[in-house]
């Protein structure tokens, strides 16, 4: 019976998280002793550090197992997210053992106490950094083999403790070779590297759970797969949805020509849902809008209401556009796609829309449903 599903992401990642268990209990026993048996602040504060490391491998191994688990009635979507909240227990790990040893490290230096380290303490020291170092890589491999957040900051951290114990390790030489204690300063240099790296991993785990943007070379090729079909006219109203890697969900709006057999538009969505659930891994949902083509006035219409956008903000588009009979003139019924960093409201670029528009006929009127672009 294997322990570990290595054929599986979730398996894998549990793997990996099991590994780096190992190597920080190993790691932490061996610092601890030193530093107890030599009174080294910075020895014992990279013990501890280790000791955290450990308990954050734990919470990434809880964290692939609960993301394995399938959806039920009251999680729909999976259980992916489980591993973004292992990572960001790591990064809230690496800032609070950061803030302890920037505690202790400046109390040494108020307080500095004779050190009992000798050459085996620093051989020591040099071997835990290239476990370290190695385990780095390891972490870095698996994140980038399975595309995991939480590994990402495994690895962050595993890299930050090498350049933490680095610094310990060149307090202790100038110990054994100058005399001068410098134990409380490089404890305060290695919890400034704990602390960047803690910050830093926070920042990556909370753009997923907050609902980052969408890898923009993902969404080319999405839309590149849907408006390749030679009876797609365009593609808007673009929403991607992540529930932790491989649960990404995909809905957009096609447009397609309004004559077209609604049989027919409905195989084509079919195939092209297909496609990209086939070469993404993807839930795509895509919705038909019919566009009249092959009228010139209409086509005339349409092309007149875009100029008008286009004098506002040349990043405007519209779609669903329609126009219907009112009063003596006519009314314009379409959406605007509207940018994120668009400075005017919609009630403004509402008016200002209609005011160009009784320019160009006073008995025109518009109806606007403004779409705020989130890809």
């Amino acid at each position: 019976m294997k322990i570990f599903n290595l054929s599986t992401r979730e398996g894998y990642g549990q793997f990996v998280s099991f590994a780096g268990i190992g190597v920080n209990l190993l790691l932490s026993v061996v610092k601890l002793v030193l530093g107890l048996m030599t009174g080294a602040i910075s020895i014992v504060a990279d013990a501890f550090n280790n000791i955290s490391d450990m308990g954050t491998s734990a919470i990434m191994l809880a964290g692939f197992r609960i993301a394995a688990k399938p959806a039920d009635a009251e999680h729909p979507f999976g259980h992916g997210r489980a591993e973004y909240l292992a990572g960001l227990f790591v990064a809230a790990a690496m800032i609070f053992v950061g803030g302890e040893l920037l505690y202790s490290s400046a109390e040494k230096i108020l307080e500095p106490e004779n050190l009992s380290v000798d050459k085996l303490t620093l051989i020591a020291l040099i071997l835990s950094v290239a476990a370290k170092f190695f385990l780095g890589f390891f972490y870095r491999h698996a994140a980038r083999k399975i595309n995991s957040a939480a590994l990402d900051a495994a690895a962050l951290d595993s890299f930050t403790d090498c350049l933490a114990t680095s610094v310990v390790v060149i307090s202790v030489a100038v110990y054994l070779n100058f005399g001068v204690n410098i134990d409380g300063g490089a404890g305060i240099f290695v919890s400034a590297f704990i602390l960047r790296g803690g910050f830093a991993s926070l920042k990556e785990i909370l753009n997923p759970l907050l609902g980052e943007s969408p890898d923009p070379e993902l969404l080319r090729d999405m839309k590149k797969i849907v408006t390749d079909a030679p009876e797609v006219l365009g593609v808007h109203d673009v929403i991607v949805h992540s529930y932790g890697a491989k649960r990404i969900f995909v809905s957009m709006h096609v447009e397609m020509p309004a004559n077209l057999d609604l049989l027919t538009a409905h195989e084509i969505i079919d195939r092209l849902e297909r496609k990209l659930r086939s070469r993404y891994g993807i839930s795509a949902t895509l919705h038909v809008d019919p566009v009249v083509v092959g009228d010139e006035t209409f086509d005339l219409l349409r092309s007149e209401a875009q100029k008008l956008l286009a004098n506002i903000d040349g990043r405007l588009t519209l779609h669903d556009f329609r126009v219907v009979p009112y009063k003596a003139g006519r009314k314009f019924i379409f959406d605007v796609a509207v940018p994120q960093d668009f400075s005017l409201s919609d009630r403004e670029l509402r008016r200002e829309f209609q005011r160009q528009l009784l320019k160009f006929n006073p008995a025109d009127r518009a109806v606007i449903h403004f779409d705020h672009e989130y890809c």
